[in-house]
């Protein structure tokens, strides 16, 4: 028949022993990467950074290089009125077609053309806004206000590129005149609407669309409409008519609470 030993301290040797046990697994070195051999460490699959690919490269900046060389012809056959032969038209059209190549050159390393984002995701990138104003600005008429934006980003596109400091140094101007343009786009497209020309109802539609998403999820275009209903307010706040500021006041509350949720 066994006996249990009694250590000197009253506690029997098995109890010993599970304290022991207990007190070298409180103090054993955990198990991680740091502590195993390379070759049993837990491996995780991380996606690469794509470089840049050479062929989306030439596309890119052949695209923007185009865009400038007819949009300037365009410009200075606009300027000089002259029309014939259809230069001006070839010009507009190709400076359109160079920007599409950019656009799409860019969309194309973000994305990939192959695994696309959801449609919310993809209607909410400028990339692929301008893109799409592209396409309709080259199947409508010719207007120098719809292809300005598109020149002056290509311009600003091949400034960084090739550091060029006088047209960088003029990079908010250029930004500003960009945004104030589209706004001036908007009322040329309405009075054009208004006087039932062409397509201009559906340009206007999908400009206004596209630029609703923008004072949601561009902080630039967002402050800018805030600084334009901060005038008008102004201008509100002297009007009599009680239901024009009652609708006001909506307005305004309706468009802060869609910009709070779109940052939150």
């Amino acid at each position: 028949m066994s006996q249990t030993q009694t250590v000197p301290n009253g506690h029997t040797g098995a109890g010993a022993a599970a304290q022991s046990q207990q007190k070298a697994a409180q103090t054993a070195t955990s198990v991680t990467n740091e502590t195993v051999r390379p070759e049993q460490r837990k491996k995780r699959l991380i996606k690469a950074n794509p470089g840049t690919n050479p062929l989306k490269f030439k596309a890119w900046i052949s695209g923007h290089i185009i865009t400038l060389v007819f949009g300037t012809l365009f410009i200075a056959l606009k300027l000089a009125r002259y029309n014939r032969y259809y230069v001006g038209l070839i010009s507009y059209r190709l400076s359109l077609l160079g920007s599409m190549v950019a656009l799409t050159a860019t969309f194309s390393h973000k994305f990939g053309l192959r695994f696309l984002p959801p449609s919310t995701t993809l209607i909410a990138q400028q990339n692929f806004q301008y893109l799409v104003l592209a396409t309709m600005w080259l199947l409508t008429f010719r207007s120098i206000t719809k292809f300005l934006p598109f020149y002056l980003i290509s311009l600003l596109q091949l400034a960084t590129y090739k550091e060029i400091k006088p047209v960088l140094s003029q990079a908010d101007f250029l930004a500003s005149f960009i945004a104030y343009n589209e706004l001036f786009l908007i009322v040329y497209l309405a009075v054009r609407t208004l006087l039932f020309r062409n397509t201009s109802g559906y340009q206007l539609s999908l400009f206004l669309i596209f630029y609703w998403l923008r004072i949601l999820y561009n902080k630039e275009t967002g402050n800018l409409f805030r600084a334009i209903v901060a005038r008008l307010d102004g201008k509100v706040e002297g009007v009599k008519n009680p239901k024009v500021k009652k609708a006001w006041s909506k307005a305004k509350e309706f468009l802060d609470h869609k910009q709070n949720d779109s940052l939150s």
